[in-house]
C-alpha cells in the first residue's frame, strides 16, 4: 500500500520509514515549515512550571542560554511521546497528560499540590491549535504563553504528488493537524479545481484536524490523538 505523509519535517520522515518498515509505502510530502524563533531571554521570575505542547517547542530550547533554569521547573506534557522527549532532553520532574491541549490544561489544574506559588511557562507555536491558556485562566492561573517557532504553509505539492493523488495512487494521507488539513485542502482546490477527490481516503489524528475535509473526502479519525493509534488506522486494512 502507498501513503502520503503530510507532517513537518523531521517527523515526517520518522512517520514514514515506520509505514515503509511496516512493509508499505510512504511519501513525504510535509505542508507546513518548521522556523524556531525562541526568544533570548525568557523571563522565568515567578514561574512555577513549564507546559509543553509538542515536541518542536521542546526542539527550540536544546541549546538556549537559560536551558539549565528551566530543566529544574516541573514539566507538564500533552503527551506521552513529548513527556518521553522532556525526559531524554534533561528535563527530571515530567508528568503526561497523555492527551490534548485541552487534557494538559486540566492536569496542569488538577496538580496545584505540585506546584509553588506562581505561573505556567508555555513555550509554543506562533499558531497553535487549542487554548491552554485560557483553560488556566478559568481555573485561576495564569499562563504566560512565548512564542518559540512558527510553522510556513507550503505554496505548491510537488508535480509527481499530484499525479499519484489524481490518479488515485494513494491508499491514505496522513493528517496530524488542522491547519495541515486547511493547507491540504487549499492545495487540491488550487492545483486540481476540476477534479473530484471524494473519493480519497484521508487519516486524520483528530475530529479537529477533520473537520475541514470530511465534506469533500472519506475521512476517518483516530481512536486516540496520538501517532500510534492512527497509524493503527491507516495500517489496518493491510
Amino acid at each position: 500500500m502507498r501513503f502520503l505523509v503530510t507532517r513537518p519535517q523531521p517527523d515526517c520522515k520518522r512517520t514514514a520509514d515506520k509505514i515503509r518498515a511496516a512493509g508499505h509505502h510512504a511519501d513525504e510530502a510535509p505542508l507546513l515549515d518548521f522556523r524556531a524563533e525562541p526568544p533570548a531571554q525568557f523571563d522565568l521570575d515567578g514561574v512555577a512550571a513549564l507546559a509543553i505542547s509538542s515536541r518542536r517547542a521542546l526542539s527550540t530550547l536544546e541549546r538556549h542560554a537559560q536551558l539549565r533554569d528551566l530543566q529544574d521547573l516541573p514539566v507538564f506534557a500533552v503527551g506521552d511521546a513529548t513527556a518521553d522527549a522532556c525526559r531524554r532532553a534533561g528535563y527530571r520532574d515530567v508528568v503526561s497528560a497523555s492527551g490534548d491541549v485541552e487534557a494538559l490544561g486540566h492536569l496542569i489544574l488538577g496538580s496545584r499540590d505540585r506546584l509553588g506559588p506562581g505561573d505556567v511557562l508555555y513555550p509554543a507555536a506562533k499558531e497553535r491549535a487549542g487554548n491552554l491558556e485560557g483553560i488556566l485562566a478559568e481555573g485561576g492561573l495564569c499562563c504566560r504563553v512565548s512564542v518559540v517557532y512558527s510553522m510556513q504553509e507550503v505554496t505548491a505539492f510537488p508535480q509527481s504528488f499530484n499525479e499519484t493523488l489524481r490518479s488515485g495512487g494513494y491508499d491514505g494521507v496522513l493528517v496530524y493537524s488542522r491547519r495541515t488539513a486547511d493547507v491540504l485542502l487549499r492545495l487540491l482546490r488550487n492545483q486540481e479545481p476540476d477534479h473530484n477527490f471524494s473519493s480519497l481516503r484521508i487519516y486524520t489524528i483528530s475530529h479537529r484536524a477533520a473537520e475541514p475535509l470530511s465534506v469533500y473526502m472519506r475521512v476517518e479519525v483516530a481512536d486516540a490523538p496520538c501517532e500510534k493509534a492512527l497509524l493503527d488506522l491507516a495500517l489496518a486494512e493491510c
